[in-house]
This record gives C-alpha cells, sequence and structure tokens, in this order.
C-alpha cells in the first residue's frame, strides 16, 4: 500500500513538473501577451485595505485600456472614475462631486495595474507561490524601493494574461484588482472616453 502511494506521488510530482514555469518564463509570457494587445477592457473589482482604520473598501465597475491611456469607471458603491490620457490624470468622485486634476508625475507614470507589475517584476525578488496547468501565483518583494513593500499577482501561465493583481505599501496599505469577462483587442465605444460630469462639480487641479 505504502509503495502504491510512493508510485502515485512520484506520478504526481513528475506531471507538475511537466507544465511548471520558471518566474523568468512566467514574466515573458507577460511580457509577450500585453505587447500585442492593442486594447483591453474588463469587468473590475478593487478592494482597498486600510490597516489603521482596520476598513476594506471595495468597488466594481469597468476598466479600459489602449496604449496611452486608460480609464476605470466604478459604480459600486458609489460612482467613481478614474481617467489617465496625455500625461494628465482625472479623478472624479460623485459623492463630493469633486474633479481632481493634475499631471501624470514621472514616478507614477506606469499607472494601468499591469504595467505596474511588469515595471516592478524586473526588479524584484519574485518566487511562485502556487502554479497549475491554468493558473500560476507569484510574489514580488522589490529590493529597493520607497513605496511598495510586495506585489501578488495571478496569471495564466498559457496566455499571460493577468488575472488577480495586488501590493502593498509601507504603512500595510493594500489595493487588490480581480478581472473578469477580460477581452483582448476589441472595439471601445468611443463614448467611453468623453466622461461628462454635472455643471456645478468642483475642480481641484
Amino acid at each position: 500500500m505504502r509503495k502504491n502511494i510512493f508510485i502515485l506521488l512520484a506520478l504526481l510530482a513528475a506531471w507538475t513538473a511537466g507544465f511548471a514555469l520558471s518566474s523568468s518564463e512566467l514574466y515573458t509570457k507577460l511580457q509577450s501577451a500585453y505587447k500585442g494587445i492593442s486594447t483591453f477592457q474588463a469587468s473590475v473589482q478593487q478592494s482597498n485595505y486600510y490597516p489603521q482604520l482596520k476598513k476594506t473598501v471595495s468597488y466594481s465597475g469597468k476598466i479600459y485600456f489602449t496604449p496611452g491611456r486608460m480609464l476605470m469607471s466604478f459604480t459600486k458603491p458609489d460612482t467613481q472614475v478614474l481617467k489617465i490620457e496625455n500625461g494628465q490624470v482625472e479623478l472624479y468622485d460623485a459623492s463630493s462631486k469633486t474633479l481632481f486634476q493634475s499631471a501624470v508625475q514621472p514616478q507614477f507614470g506606469k499607472m494601468n495595474p499591469v504595467e505596474i507589475l511588469q515595471l516592478y517584476w524586473t526588479k524584484s525578488a519574485v518566487t511562485i507561490t502556487s502554479q497549475s496547468k491554468t493558473s500560476a501565483s507569484v510574489k514580488l518583494v522589490p529590493k529597493q524601493d520607497d513605496l511598495v513593500t510586495s506585489l501578488t499577482a495571478t496569471l495564466n501561465p498559457a496566455s499571460g494574461i493577468v488575472s488577480k493583481l495586488g501590493y502593498t505599501d509601507k504603512s500595510g496599505n493594500s489595493v487588490s484588482y480581480s478581472f473578469y469577462g477580460i477581452k483582448l483587442n476589441g472595439s471601445i465605444p468611443a463614448s467611453v472616453w468623453k466622461q461628462s460630469y454635472p455643471k456645478d462639480v468642483q475642480i481641484i487641479r
């Protein structure tokens, strides 16, 4: 009986090793996948955790991305819109009727969540925390960074497409994204980029 169990475990280990990829191979898959993308759109669930408040705030909405611009539009629990285009960032909050506008600072130039992952991958210690034929999870610990202490991500090892992403800053605050219904290289309606706000919105620059 013990011999049969040993053989089974050995076969399982060999089968697992057959599809396991290294962290560098996963990074190559990631780079290849997003290099060839002209548009990206998906439903997104974002969760923010604030340890000092012991509070988690979750948002649900849509994300749209083309090279050079991105829009995240949340409808729950409140309407919020984050738009990045032509080096400018806009953040609209419906609950306060406030529109924040500013230039994207150089250190925050990579604001698309997946671009953040690509940026940190090359300057972090990368550990594969789990892997199967359809999913690979990794943890990144930056070797030296003033803001981020760690990142986590889940991607498809075959396609390189990211389905989950999270990061934690030095204050312990964390944000995580889960992407659903991912659509690549599809047409994005022009109306998505043409956001309109109430006439009495307060603009802060």
